[in-house]
């Protein structure tokens, strides 16, 4: 009975160590981030599974194929990002405005929209959810290349757009608050 009310989505999940594009089963009306921080499994259920060297192409070429299998089982806990499933619609209302952020990774960088309490500090909002919900939706998103030496997040070419990925905090680098208005400074490394 249980498995007549899942839907196949089509995902993106990147790891560290590999790309997988495939189908994740889920109940309509639930989001991809409330699949990802459910505890009862540790590993996310995929099928019709390719498996690919880690690329951020939009389209990764067929050289990069490890591997096609019927079932894969990825640790919850080596996603770092995700594309597709459903967006977490909790983060609508209740006072929340969105926030821009950039979303560091060691060669790119995810920036998009957090939906938060105006009130609330950045380093708050991640302290709360990282303990608890570590995966967390992140709307109108850029996936960026880092740029050479001396370019600012800011400049880095945009290799990908999608209306909301799912991210998991607990493996970024750094999260930084983007605000308006703020003049860019010199890279000090670059000097």
């Amino acid at each position: 009975m249980l498995a007549s009310s899942l839907a196949p989505v089509g995902v993106v999940v990147y790891t560290k160590e590999f790309r997988v594009q495939a189908l994740l089963h889920m109940r309509p009306g639930t989001s991809t981030a409330w699949v990802l921080n459910t505890e009862d499994r540790s590993f996310l259920s995929l099928t019709d599974a390719s498996m690919f060297r880690p690329t951020m192409a939009d389209a990764p070429a067929d050289g990069d194929r490890i591997y096609e299998t019927a079932y894969a089982a990825v640790p919850k806990a080596h996603v770092s990002w995700m594309v597709g499933g459903a967006p977490d619609g909790g983060q609508d209302g209740y006072g929340r405005q969105p926030r821009q952020v950039y979303v560091m990774y060691p060669n790119y960088a995810l920036r998009g929209l957090f939906h938060m309490r105006s009130e609330n500090r950045l380093s708050d909002f991640l302290a709360t959810i990282t303990a608890q919900k570590p995966f967390q939706t992140l709307f109108d998103v850029s996936l960026l290349e880092h740029g050479p030496t001396g370019t600012q997040v800011d400049s880095w070419n945009v290799l990908q757009r999608h209306a909301f990925v799912t991210v998991n905090l607990r493996l970024a680098g750094a999260v930084f608050d983007v605000r308006e208005g703020r003049e860019s400074r010199p890279d000090p490394r670059s000097a």
